[in-house]
């Protein structure tokens, strides 16, 4: 597994999230022919970044804490693309505000990370795949009108557990397991200020116990970020009950809250809204990574393994190495 692989065998990877790119990247460095598909414009997944205005706003995870030595040492590796944070925290009291947590953060924006790891892969984004099937020339794909996108020695599915599903009909009792997996919706709001909030003028973060949200983040205070920018997340309970709401109706009811629970009227500047469908996965049977040699069709993310990011990574790390030792 330490060597390159004799005759270049080609790799499709659906989804350009943290654990499929990291499983191409890997893929990639051992000379693997990789190609990854992405139903988005970019990169990122739990790591993605939009733009607000004229500034760009991490959209998921709001950091990294990493756990594992491994996990560790491979941010340390990013070099130039991470940068570490201290920001001041606080509950929805307010009462309290406390200095001594540190997290590190994707710079300028979240999704460098997967830009990073992206270097040097054939990337086709805005690209939904919806058949992976073996045949005798291995493993087709087809697009959602039934364009064939070619054909793959091996196929990693890197997307959410309800998306992987479909694709996991070749293999059915991986798509069993796919199809058991909850995943919780997270409603969220980008919200650009003229002036920061009075009540938060030393505070960045605000997280716990809410009627609507679970945390409040001050974009604008991670490194290397600018203007007056804050995300609104909401809490489970609250996402799933308006999980059907339309955005505009989810904005104004979480701009009203924030604004309720400041105190203060608020003049945004510009506002999006987002609805994660599959955010957090509750997993119950973990599996680091699936992988099926005989039709060549794989899976990882973090709904096999518990741990968010760090987990999505770990479960790409392993799906890669599984496929490496077929040619070891």
């Amino acid at each position: 597994m330490d060597g390159h692989i004799n005759k270049k065998h080609t790799v499709a990877v659906v989804g350009a999230g943290v654990a499929g790119l990291r499983c191409a990247s890997l893929l990639m460095g051992k000379g693997y022919d990789v190609t990854v598909f992405e139903k988005s414009r970019g990169t990122g997944g739990r790591l993605a970044s939009v733009r607000l205005g004229e500034l760009s706003v991490d959209l998921g995870a709001p950091w990294i804490e990493p756990v594992s030595h491994d996990f560790r040492q491979w941010l340390m590796m990013q070099g130039p693309h991470l940068s570490l944070w201290r920001p001041n925290a606080s509950d929805f009291s307010l009462n309290k505000v406390f200095v001594d947590r540190q997290v590190w953060v994707p710079v300028p924006r979240s999704s460098m990370i997967t830009r990073h790891l992206l270097q040097n892969i054939n990337f086709h984004p805005s690209v939904r795949v919806a058949v992976a099937w073996p045949d005798r020339d291995g493993v087709l794909l087809r697009d959602e009108r039934a364009v064939a996108l070619g054909h793959f020695d091996k196929v990693v599915i890197a997307t959410p557990a309800p998306q992987a599903a479909p694709l996991l009909d070749a293999v059915q009792r991986y798509r069993q397991k796919a199809e058991a997996v909850v995943q919780k919706p997270c409603w969220v709001l980008l919200v650009s200020l003229d002036k920061r909030p009075e009540k938060l003028a030393n505070i960045d973060v605000v997280e716990g116990e809410h009627k609507i949200f679970a945390r409040i983040i001050r974009d604008s205070s991670k490194p290397q970020r600018d203007g007056e920018v804050w995300v609104l997340q909401a809490n489970d309970a609250w996402s799933s009950d308006y999980v059907n709401l339309s955005p505009e109706t989810v904005g104004q009811v979480l701009l009203a809250g924030f604004q309720e629970w400041l105190s203060q009227t608020l003049q945004p500047t510009a506002v999006r809204v987002h609805r994660w469908l599959y955010s957090e996965a509750c997993v119950n049977d973990e599996h680091l990574s699936l992988w099926d040699a005989e039709s060549g069709i794989g899976a990882c993310g973090d709904w096999l393994v518990r741990g968010g990011l760090e987990g999505a990574w770990r479960s790409g790390s392993s799906l890669a190495e599984k496929i490496m030792d077929e040619h070891a």
